[in-house]
């Protein structure tokens, strides 16, 4: 645990009051209003089997019908199981909030559980709706709102450090990953930052250096059911990275920010049969430059042969000769 340095006042205590959430299994080497892992969400149409391990009747049953808000208008669903094979597996303890993200959860043996809710059938009606929409918004895929790319929280670091080390018993890599760490363009696909989002930590203004602060948010905002319907939409494109550059390529589509690796391929959303997609080219002369793409077809960034910088979109293969070695 690091040096406390700071020490809370019962009122900064009493303002978190409860366990944070922590996602240990994502480290930002991987692929959302709400920020999403790239790779990690599950395929559209999904059935996703919910078996509760332990827990009263009563408990089970609120746990599964707030985990069904967030498949209302998307394209998956929740279905609870009491015996053979489950996608999400929840365990009701003292093992703090935390889930597998996403498709995560397909690696984890299946007589062990994939998340971990510690609520009591005497926790409030309030307390349990926060933690099952959170953690159920990690297993779909999501990460936390308040490390998006756009988020911009001003923290003053070692108030944050003592904040969490004396509250959750967290050390500073714990914090770093769960709080500090901004995740960055590339591992992520995310919309503009949403401080409403159920996936938000909430942030006393002690902690940031303008004073800043973010309550408890104990609903879905309405850009969280946004984002989950476009992440979740059979409605799609494939774009890759097929530049002439060794760095990556940010493009805009649907409101969604998605960064490729040299090579890197990707299924994105579409609102429509004719949608709008912007490739954001640097490092020469930085501005977004819209092309039209049409729905289920394939595209590829590229340079153009007289100025590799210089970016532009067009139609590819469908699929590339070389999509065996596509991520």
């Amino acid at each position: 645990m690091p040096s406390p340095g700071y020490i809370l006042s019962a009122e900064e205590i009493e303002y978190i009051g409860d366990n944070f959430c922590s996602t240990p299994d994502f480290d930002g080497a991987a692929e959302d209003r709400a920020t999403g892992v790239k790779g990690r969400f599950w395929p559209a149409g999904t059935v996703l089997r919910v078996k509760f391990l332990n827990g009263s009747h009563s408990m089970r049953h609120k746990v599964f019908n707030y985990a069904k808000q967030w498949a209302e208008n998307a394209n998956f669903s929740f279905q609870k199981v009491d015996t053979g094979q489950s996608d999400i597996r929840v365990l009701f303890g003292m093992n703090g909030n935390n889930s597998a993200i996403g498709i995560k959860n397909q690696t984890i043996s299946q007589n062990k559980p994939t998340m971990n809710l510690q609520l009591t059938d005497f926790s409030s009606e309030e307390k349990i709706r926060r933690h099952v929409l959170h953690e159920f918004g990690h297993a779909l895929g999501l990460v936390h709102e308040h490390q998006n790319p756009l988020a911009n929280i001003l923290w003053n670091i070692p108030k944050v450090y003592a904040y969490f080390g004396q509250t959750q018993g967290w050390d500073t890599s714990t914090v770093n990953n769960n709080v500090l760490k901004n995740y960055g363009w590339g591992p992520v696909q995310h919309s503009l930052f949403d401080p409403q989002s159920i996936m938000i930590y909430p942030v006393p203004d002690s902690l940031t250096t303008n004073n800043v602060s973010i309550p408890w948010n104990t609903e879905l905002s309405s850009k969280d059911k946004e984002f989950i319907v476009k992440m979740y939409d059979p409605k799609r494109i494939h774009v890759r990275h097929d530049a002439d550059i060794s760095g990556t390529v940010t493009f805009l589509l649907n409101g969604v920010f998605t960064t490729l690796k040299k090579g890197e391929g990707i299924f994105v959303p579409v609102v429509s049969i004719n949608d709008n997609l912007q490739v954001w080219e640097c490092p020469d002369a930085c501005m977004w430059s819209p092309y039209d793409v049409t729905l289920n077809l394939w595209y590829k960034i590229v340079s153009d042969p007289d100025n590799p910088n210089d970016l532009y979109l067009e139609q590819d293969l469908w699929p590339p000769s070389d999509w065996d070695s596509q991520q």
